[in-house]
């Protein structure tokens, strides 16, 4: 589990093309200790940035026979350099979320927000105490200025907005602040419910697709959609209405094999399985055809 790797910046909009660029000139950058000089960013940025390309399983650490320790790039980080490496899209948003906020070990405070803490609104420092109580009783301790620059670091992950006077090369807009999933609050924390219409269908149907290749299952409740970490209620604060609009718009679009059984007081999805960047792919190509 991980803590304050981020150095208290949160990712920005055009990091991750930043990161493709430097990481194809040199599979090594972020061992290089002047790569910051190359790349336009502060030394600590970058160490930032070096967290947040594997937090968000766009790249990971690999060692080379040749040259040792270097970061290449995942299927996933494959797919968003080929389509939307300065992450336009919603889908790639809603992907990107999806992955950092399932992603237990690289992005603990994240995944422990969006998954585990189930109240819709705290203050701040009765945030700060809920988290510092469950990383005792699952990890070890960690000191309160660390858990308390994860919370500030995610806040501004969902809240910070492109300005109009931005500098194109200093944009301090988040690519998760379009999810509109927090208030933007100074003195607390309010987890905020969606339009359907601010959420990219094919995303949701990826995030599914791969809860479903990690849990090895081809159908899913409407309560597990709504109370099972990893899935849409959680990930994104859905009310089960809103699920059962989603699970209805997925059947009636010829895009997504599914079957929405009703049985009684029991909804269902029945999903024919397949590889969720395979789909990715696919969802890529047919918005980039129309």
């Amino acid at each position: 589990m991980k803590y304050g790797h981020h150095q208290s910046f949160y990712l920005r909009v055009n990091w991750l093309a930043k990161a493709f660029k430097m990481c194809d000139e040199d599979p090594k950058f972020f061992y290089s200790e002047f790569g910051f000089e190359r790349i336009g960013l502060g030394r600590n940025m970058v160490k930032a940035l070096r967290y947040w390309v594997v937090a968000t399983t766009i790249m990971r650490e690999a060692k080379d026979k040749e040259i040792g320790s270097i970061h290449e790039l995942t299927p996933f980080g494959e797919i968003v350099k080929g389509y939307d490496r300065f992450i336009r899209l919603p889908l790639t948003s809603t992907a990107l979320h999806c992955l950092l906020a399932s992603n237990r070990e690289q992005a603990t405070t994240w995944y422990w927000y969006f998954n585990e803490y189930g109240y819709r609104s705290s203050p701040n420092e009765d945030l700060l105490h809920a988290l510092d109580e469950w990383v005792k009783q699952h990890h070890r301790a960690v000191s309160l200025n660390t858990l308390k620059r994860d919370l500030d670091c995610l806040k501004l992950m969902y809240t910070a907005q492109a300005r109009v006077e931005d500098d194109p090369e200093e944009v301090v807009a988040s690519p998760l602040s379009a999810l509109h999933l927090l208030h933007d609050t100074r003195e607390q924390f309010v987890k905020r419910s969606p339009e359907l219409t601010e959420l990219d269908l094919d995303g949701l149907y990826f995030n599914l697709l791969h809860y479903c290749e990690g849990h090895q299952v081809n159908s899913v409740t409407l309560e597990e959609f709504l109370v099972k970490p990893g899935l849409w209620g959680k990930l994104f604060h859905l009310s089960s209405n809103q699920i059962l609009e989603v699970l209805e718009r997925l059947q009636e679009l010829p895009f997504y094999p599914v079957r929405f059984v009703r049985t009684n007081q029991l909804y269902s999805l029945s999903i024919e399985t397949e590889d969720a960047y395979g789909f990715l792919c696919k969802a890529y190509a047919r918005k980039a055809a129309n």
